[in-house]
């Protein structure tokens, strides 16, 4: 895996995805536009690095995610020559894919901190430093993110669903140029967080 480069050209009307797994189980995509991507359910295990797809521009994509047991087929479009990241959630008690496109604002001199709110029912979340409770980033909705770039420091955060605090979790020493994702979730209806680096995959991997 390779450090975020967001200065990388791509042909036109190619993207870059990566995949996000929110369930309680290991969640396995299988498409003809990627290769199979396997997703746990341990940390950053439940999320991919973005992966060069090409020819995106107006086509609808279908992939197929084996969860428990079962297949789903899912469709969704992707924006061309962007970063877009790929949510498997469960709603009415199917998976279905939401599609956020990423925000790509980088400083080398600082740290970029990104977080979504990868669920389904956590009504305006806020993600704020721990434990003085400052906002960080604010009002973000469900399957949505909002990022912003923030002084290299040590940092502690937690957040909130439907009013209730989810975590904290400690980020360690955000380091500039560091390019960091807090998510979200709430698998079995329980939320948590846990963080993860952005990544892109090396070609053909």
């Amino acid at each position: 895996q390779a450090p975020m480069l967001y200065e990388q050209r791509l042909p036109d009307g190619w993207g870059l995805l990566r995949y996000v797994n929110t369930l309680a189980e290991p969640a396995a995509f299988r498409s003809d536009f990627d290769l199979p991507r396997n997703l746990g359910i341990e940390g950053a295990n439940r999320v991919t690095p973005f992966h060069v797809i090409e020819d995106v521009e107006g086509k609808t994509l279908e992939t197929a995610v084996t969860v428990a047991g079962q297949t789903t087929r899912l469709r969704f479009t992707l924006t061309a020559n962007a970063f877009s990241t790929l949510l498997l959630l469960r709603e009415e008690g199917q998976p279905v894919a939401r599609v956020i496109r990423d925000a790509t604002e980088f400083n080398q001199l600082r740290a970029r901190l990104t977080f979504y709110n990868a669920t389904t029912g956590c009504g305006p979340a806020t993600l704020a430093l721990d434990p003085g409770g400052q906002s960080v980033l604010a009002d973000v909705a469900p399957a949505a993110m909002r990022a912003r770039t923030v002084a290299p420091a040590a940092a502690r955060v937690r957040a909130t669903c439907s009013g209730a605090r989810v975590g904290p979790i400690d980020l360690g020493r955000l380091e500039a140029g560091q390019l960091v994702s807090v998510w979200m979730i709430a698998p079995g209806d329980t939320a948590q967080l846990f963080r993860s680096m952005d990544t892109i995959a090396p070609p053909g991997r």
